[in-house]
């Protein structure tokens, strides 16, 4: 078990979830950690972590200083608990759950990661390129609140229910109201969503997705109750 959260927690994933916080200019918070909707973590400025003298030992995102980031985490908690190791933060007295679970929704105004991510950016100029010459038009967003996520390992699928607030004025799906659910297939690698396929890239957002979240998009497809949507969603 323990194997397997790490292998979730391993490179690959940090590398898709930075390139898609810069990839859309809508995420510009810095967290210092993510809950999945698996309950697993998700690495963002912390890229990888272990349970160590009794704490935990964390590895930041190349790029961070770790004086400044400890600054700015005391300036959030002052009553927290950080000593600096080299380049990584050392949280003693706790455990990985605990420590992040105070964390999670902590934003932290320190620079962000530098990552290689050339190659990203290729596969998915067709996805930029698309969003700039066609943008959709704001009468044919649907407003929406998540009722419910689900990841589904076996058919590597994430099903948010939601329930439609706000019709659409225009486009395909004008009359959709109330509840649906939005579908999307991730390809995975490793145990995690492959940081190769460019679809992934365009729909990894869809993960941080939780109960309440607020959800602005364009139906692309409906099959019965169940939506397939345009890769430029909004999430609140």
């Amino acid at each position: 078990m323990e194997n397997r959260k790490n292998q979730r927690n391993s490179l690959p994933g940090i590398v898709v979830l930075l390139f898609v916080m810069m990839l859309f200019s809508d995420i510009c918070a810095k967290p210092f950690i993510l809950k999945s909707v698996d309950g697993s973590w998700l690495p963002m400025i912390a890229q990888s972590w272990v349970a160590k003298n009794g704490g935990v030992l964390v590895k930041v995102a190349d790029g961070i200083k770790p004086n400044e980031l400890r600054k700015e985490m005391l300036s959030k908690i002052p009553d927290l608990s950080i000593e600096i190791l080299g380049k990584d933060l050392f949280f003693p007295t706790t455990t990985p759950d605990s420590l992040f679970e105070v964390l999670k929704n902590i934003d932290l105004d320190v620079a962000e990661a530098v990552v290689k991510r050339q190659a990203a950016a290729e596969t998915s100029e067709m996805f930029v390129k698309k969003s700039a010459e066609s943008p959709a038009l704001k009468d044919e967003y649907v407003e929406a609140v998540v009722e419910n996520v689900v990841f589904d390992e076996k058919s590597e699928k994430i099903v948010l229910t939601i329930r439609i607030q706000q019709r659409a004025k225009t486009g395909m799906f004008p009359k959709l109201y109330g509840v649906y659910k939005i579908e999307h297939a991730y390809k995975m690698k490793n145990d995690i969503v492959d940081p190769a396929d460019v679809k992934n890239m365009a729909f990894l957002p869809l993960i941080t997705v939780k109960k309440g979240s607020k959800i602005t998009f364009v139906p692309e497809k409906l099959d019965a109750r169940i939506l397939t949507i345009t890769p430029d969603f909004k999430i609140k």
